[in-house]
């Protein structure tokens, strides 16, 4: 009986870990989140990993090698004096028109193959000094143990010729890991550090030789805040920038906004990229890449400091480490760039709804929009393009001869439909009344079409008392042209203002219907607006600011419900 009491126990203990693990993530409350954590955001990963990276101190000189830890705190392990420096895998890698290539050249070439002489070192001072002593040597950082290593031979016949002529008869042809890095003189072949570590270790570099300076460093054509770390696993190099939040916002806002609008507006973009930020890292998005964030649209946009204001720095200076909270817990602040006058519900764009991202007629962003570039669009399909981008995207079709829309109480499409000449319909919902046709946004309205149609078309017009929907048409009469009552039943359309739709009752949406399947051989979509539409305009953000507003105002006007404050 112990036995199986026990046995339930486990079984019980296991059901509850099993539980846990797929549910959801909890609401990050206040206790949960630091204000300037550090972050590690990847600047080139994936397809984009590097052979090799350039740094060149801006602000500050000279550069610490060494590593972080788990907690990000930098343990140092050595130094260079050197303002221009490089790092590079440890696989063959040439210089060319200022990068460090894989692809064998004319320029400096850095090899892999090295001698290692016998023998290991206290620490990088000592090994520096040893290494000193030969053309060509260098301090090595390997698992915990510092070595002095010669030369960068493309080859190991080379390496052993070299230890001939160099009477280094006790020494040993090297390489490295696949995780090992070269720290170079950028635009020559001379190794200033080299480190290794098979124990999860990547190489970080902090520019500076002290932490009295605020140093920036370009890297790639962008200036940066903070440190780098370089990760790799047999291939070319993840580069990351490592810094503390409060940077990495600077760097968001500039990247987002326009560093010249007015300081409120940068306020509440500052406010929202660190609350955006922090809420994607708490759920470790990129963590098996080795990083918290991207520097991509899919987390935010964010390429350094260049730019920077003092409008820019007070935005973030002045609301030091306030985030958005709903109902105690951290948000996910979405943002986009401008919503043609009326944001939209996230459970109307996406799947759920969040009760701090609800739609609302915006009355400020018409202020500004002859400012805004492609504000009011429109596309225009011919009903053959239509009819091939349908069955491109999989939606095979006879030739599309009408589109409808039902928008939401706001006034943005919430629901497409496509009817064929054979009467088949293909309805899309959400994002996907946007995404589906490239189009900037869901505000829009469809005029045109024609001509073709097997379907018959009966003259009714409708109208759906309140902005409501129909749940289904069973119940439902219409009038027609002579007085003549009828009931609605099968495949129905309705007469609108732009053209002829099917009339579906979907009941999923509220609103309008309207859509077109006159006016020649052309669909056009005429919008305003660009983005998903959910959470804070950009453009109005710059518009209440214009106006007077601060970036609390701004905030809450966009986030139904929300605080502003620090954890």
């Amino acid at each position: 009986m112990r036995q199986k009491r026990q046995y339930k126990m486990m079984r019980f203990i296991v059901s509850l870990v099993l539980m846990a693990l797929f549910l959801p993530a909890a609401p990050a409350q206040a206790a949960q989140v630091q204000v300037n954590p550090a972050i590690r955001v990847g600047l080139y990963f994936g397809s984009n990993a590097l052979p090799g990276a350039n740094l060149l101190n801006q602000a500050g000189s000279g550069y610490r090698f060494g590593y972080f830890d788990g907690g990000l705190q930098f343990t140092q392990l050595g130094y260079t004096s050197q303002t221009a420096i490089s790092m590079v895998k440890t696989q063959n890698v040439w210089y060319s028109s200022g990068q460090y290539t894989a692809t064998p050249g004319s320029g400096a070439a850095v090899g892999c193959y090295h001698l290692q002489l016998p023998g290991v070192y206290y620490d990088f001072q000592s090994a520096q000094a040893a290494a000193s002593l030969y053309p060509g040597g260098f301090p090595a950082w390997i698992d915990g143990v510092y070595q002095v290593r010669v030369g960068a031979y493309l080859d190991g016949v080379s390496a052993q010729a070299a230890r001939s002529s160099l009477g280094l008869d006790g020494a040993q042809v090297a390489g490295t890991s696949g995780g090992g890095v070269s720290v170079v003189e950028t635009g020559t072949s001379r190794i200033l550090f080299q480190f290794d570590s098979t124990e999860g270790l990547w190489l970080g570099v902090k520019p500076g030789l002290d932490e009295w300076t605020k140093t920036e460093t370009i890297f790639r054509n962008n200036v940066y805040y903070g440190g780098f770390q370089y990760q790799r696993s047999g291939g070319d190099l993840t580069v990351v920038n490592v810094l503390p939040m409060e940077d990495y916002v600077q760097g968001v806002i500039l990247s987002e906004m326009m560093a010249t609008w007015p300081v409120e507006a940068l306020k509440a973009q500052a406010v929202c990229a660190r609350t955006y930020g922090y809420w994607h890292m708490l759920r470790r998005k990129h963590n098996a890449a080795g990083f918290d964030l991207c520097n991509g649209v899919c987390c935010q946009a964010y390429r350094g400091i260049a730019g920077m204001t003092d409008s820019s720095r007070r935005a973030v200076e002045e609301t030091y480490g306030e985030y958005l909270w709903y109902n105690g817990s951290l948000t996910e602040p979405v943002y986009f760039n401008s919503d043609g006058g009326a944001t939209e519900s996230a459970v109307n764009v996406w799947t759920e709804d969040v009760p701090y991202l609800q739609g609302r007629l915006d009355p400020y962003e018409a202020a500004v929009a002859d400012q805004i570039e492609k504000y009011h669009w429109t596309v225009t399909f011919t009903r053959q393009e239509l009819s091939d981008l349908l069955s491109s995207k999989g939606y095979a079709n006879s030739g599309i001869v009408s589109v409808s829309t039902q928008t939401s109480a706001t006034g943005n499409v919430v629901s497409i439909t496509f009817t064929d000449a054979a009467g088949k319909n293909f309805t899309r919902t959400k994002e996907a009344c946007r995404t589906l046709l490239g189009l900037r946004s869901q505000r829009y309205t469809v005029s045109g079409g024609g001509g073709g149609s097997s379907a018959a078309v009966p003259s009714v017009s409708y109208y759906v008392e309140g902005g409501g929907t129909l749940a289904s048409l069973d119940g439902v009469y219409a009038i027609d042209g002579s007085g003549d009552v009828g009931a609605l039943g099968g495949q129905t359309y309705a007469v609108t203002s732009s053209g002829v739709s099917p009339l579906t009752g979907d009941a999923s949406f509220s609103g309008t219907a309207s859509g077109g399947t006159s006016g020649g051989n052309t669909f056009t979509f005429t919008g305003s607006g660009w983005g998903h539409g959910v959470g804070m305009s950009q453009w109005g953000a710059y518009a209440m600011a214009q106006s007077g507003h601060t970036y609390r105002d701004i905030l809450q006007f966009y986030y139904t419900g929300i605080e502003v404050r620090q954890p």
